[in-house]
């Protein structure tokens, strides 16, 4: 049993009934009562004490033998931290201007290009302009979720206000499958509330669930209602760090539906979410910006060590090994000077 005494080899302790009739043959025979009435009283009481250790000695010895165990041992049993992930979408007007650099490679889908022949890893090819920046920044989530396994993922949208379009789930294929039907003419609304979309994303997290959790903020940074700093001390109270992917070009371009309002991208608010709950910043328009994100992702889900009982006792027979010894010498120091004195 766990923690009790248990013996490798019980039967050995069998032995220990030769012990009680060799002390009664020691003690009750006649040639052992004579003996013991010719001796003087220090050498009966050595010769006692002789005989008590050797029988202590043959005791250990036997016990040593059965292989005695007790005490849980400590095992370093490794896991796999969970990781939860929530991917909050900026859909606003400004996320359908042009001027969002495509990626390339064997996940780049979604009908935005085609792939180039031989094609190595995910990575973004100056020379492919035009996209959108919600097309560039659902490409490199999509890289990411193609290529990381054991990750529950979950999505939500901001139309000026924020709003979870699919819970966490293990379903890749659902969550992808979503990323592919995102259409900017039916989503996009007129303003951009990336503090509602934080806390709509913070709320789709399961509290009873213990998992490292992650918004990943896809956005241009540009914000016209709400601000995205009232939103950040609710994450850090609920341990949920933001990881922006920052999509469009500092010289930005024109809203569409619009004339003449030039929207850009706003690097310091995409910072700032990341760095004040201990994310990352990562730029949409990096050739790596996909493998950023997916090494990132994956640091966070590294295999642990933590210590927990299991059902294996420690071996002690070395324990009795050791009094076996002691109770010898005990035995052999007991008849010291025996004949010394009178």
């Amino acid at each position: 049993m766990n923690g009790g005494l248990a013996f490798d080899n019980p039967w050995i302790l069998a032995g220990m009934i030769f012990i009680i009739p060799l002390a009664l043959s020691n003690y009750l025979s006649p040639l052992g009562k004579r003996i013991n009435g010719k001796l003087p009283k220090n050498a009966r009481i050595q010769l006692f004490a002789s005989r008590f250790f050797f029988y202590l000695f043959f005791c250990f010895l036997i016990i040593a033998l059965a292989g005695p165990r007790w005490g849980a041992r400590q095992a370093r049993s490794e896991y796999r931290r969970a990781v939860d992930v929530v991917i909050a979408f900026d859909v606003s007007k400004s996320m359908l201007i042009n001027d969002g650099k495509a990626a390339v490679g064997p996940s780049a889908g979604f009908g935005l290009m085609d792939n180039a022949a031989g094609a190595g890893s995910a990575g973004y090819d100056s020379r492919d302009e035009g996209i959108t920046r919600l097309q560039q920044g659902i490409s490199i989530v999509r890289e990411a979720v193609t290529r990381l396994g054991g990750m529950r993922f979950a999505v939500a949208v901001s139309r000026n206000r924020g709003i979870v379009a699919i819970p966490l789930t293990w379903d890749d294929g659902a969550v992808l499958a979503f990323l592919e039907a995102i259409d900017g003419s039916s989503l996009t609304g007129r303003g951009t509330n990336l503090e509602s979309l934080l806390e709509a994303g913070a709320g789709a997290f399961q509290t009873s669930y213990h998992s490292n959790k992650v918004i990943l903020l896809v956005s241009d940074g540009e914000e016209l209602a709400g601000s995205i700093r009232n939103a950040l001390p609710h994450c850090n109270r609920n341990d949920i760090t933001v990881t922006s992917i920052l999509t469009g070009s500092d010289e930005g371009g024109v809203v569409p539906g619009t004339e003449d309002i030039i929207s850009r991208r706003d690097a310091a608010v995409m910072r700032m979410a990341a760095g004040l709950t201990g994310g990352i910043f990562i730029d949409g328009n990096r050739d790596d910006a996909a493998n950023l994100l997916i090494s990132h992702l994956r640091s966070l889900a590294v295999e642990t060590e933590s210590p927990i009982s299991n059902e294996t006792n420690k071996e002690r027979w070395f324990v009795f090994l050791l009094l076996a010894i002691m109770a010898y010498g005990m035995s052999k120091a007991s008849l010291l000077n025996l004949g010394s004195r009178k």
